[in-house]
């Protein structure tokens, strides 16, 4: 699909910031930014390659791939953020294209700002395009040991 964010990203990776944190032969994963402003650390996308509107319509491998993602993507952000909880959330109306957003929770944020609001948290941290870079590396370098280490 020509039109599609998540499949035209996948076609020049390099554009996202950090580039992509996470790969396997069905989905892929990077560090969401917002362009030129501070960005929450710790809020990630995973995304599946083919073009799938929901997940309802993934395949049996799909359905596998996105699982063990979701597992390792959430530990790896525990560890390099220390955050106390990972939400996930998928709605895909805007764009039908299955993508998953797992945001950190870190310690102290007050629970009204639990849940879909975590991101509203105005002390909650937000990085610049180097902070995030910095992080990718750090969730990069684990994702790389958990994975060399389970093969």
């Amino acid at each position: 699909m020509d039109t599609c964010r998540f499949c035209a990203v996948y076609q020049e990776p390099l554009s996202v910031l950090g580039g992509l944190l996470y790969e396997d032969e069905l989905v892929y994963t990077y560090h969401y930014s917002q362009e030129g402003k501070p960005s929450y650390l710790g809020h990630l996308l995973l995304i599946t390659k083919r073009h799938v509107p929901g997940l309802a319509d993934l395949t049996s491998a799909e359905g596998q791939a996105v699982g063990l993602s979701l597992a390792r993507l959430s530990k790896a952000l525990k560890v390099c953020t220390g955050a106390e909880k990972i939400y996930v959330e998928a709605y895909y109306e805007v764009v039908p294209h299955l993508h998953l957003h797992l945001f950190a929770r870190y310690p102290g944020t007050p629970q009204e700002y639990w849940r879909w609001k975590v991101k509203d948290w105005p002390q909650a941290p937000r990085g610049s395009l180097e902070e995030i870079a910095t992080l990718c590396e750090q969730l990069r370098a684990y994702l790389a040991e958990v994975v060399s280490s389970t093969n």
